[in-house]
């Protein structure tokens, strides 16, 4: 039996680094480790968009201006994000998750990784407040200035749509 590396502890997340699937976020993961060195966590200026082309347009970027989890804000969203909810979500907060579901699904999702300050990956299926459903592949990467306090989440999705699982 050979032995595993070892892996990163995920936040309340229901898979672990090993049973990540999507190659894409497998990379993306790897670059935030290798950005954070012997840090628990990198910071936003430890990465480089110009690094970052292959993701971006599933990338978000929260924000927490005031420190306090629900006062978050969408610091920028991938095009794809964009393309899926049918909105612009940047510089809004949790006025833009108008279903209870959404809430419900996403925000124990980011609060796990604002206050643990440990990546999650997660697999799911999502009903949008827009009313379109998706199953999603997503990490999520805490960020922080201190090194200690989360002050962002970098996230990735990668949506595939309903009629791809249906069948």
């Amino acid at each position: 039996m050979t032995s595993a590396a070892p892996q990163t502890a995920m936040a309340n997340s229901p898979h672990s680094e090993a049973e990540m699937r999507d190659p894409r976020l497998k990379a993306l993961f790897a670059y935030w480790k290798a950005k954070a060195g012997g840090r628990r966590m990198p910071a936003r200026k430890d990465l480089d968009p110009l690094e970052m082309k292959e993701w971006l347009g599933n990338l978000m970027l929260i924000e927490f201006p005031t420190g306090k989890f629900i006062e978050f804000r969408y610091r920028l969203e991938g095009t794809n994000i964009e393309a899926f909810y049918d909105a612009r979500r940047t510089g809004r907060g949790v006025e833009t998750m108008t279903a209870e579901s959404e809430r419900r699904s996403v925000l124990p999702q980011w609060e796990s990784v604002f206050d643990q300050g440990r990546p999650a990956y997660y697999e799911s299926d999502i009903l949008s407040s827009e009313g379109k459903l998706a199953r999603q592949s997503k990490l999520l990467l805490p960020l922080s200035e201190d090194g200690e306090h989360v002050n962002m989440i970098l996230g990735a999705i990668y949506f595939r749509p309903q009629y791809e699982f249906e069948k």
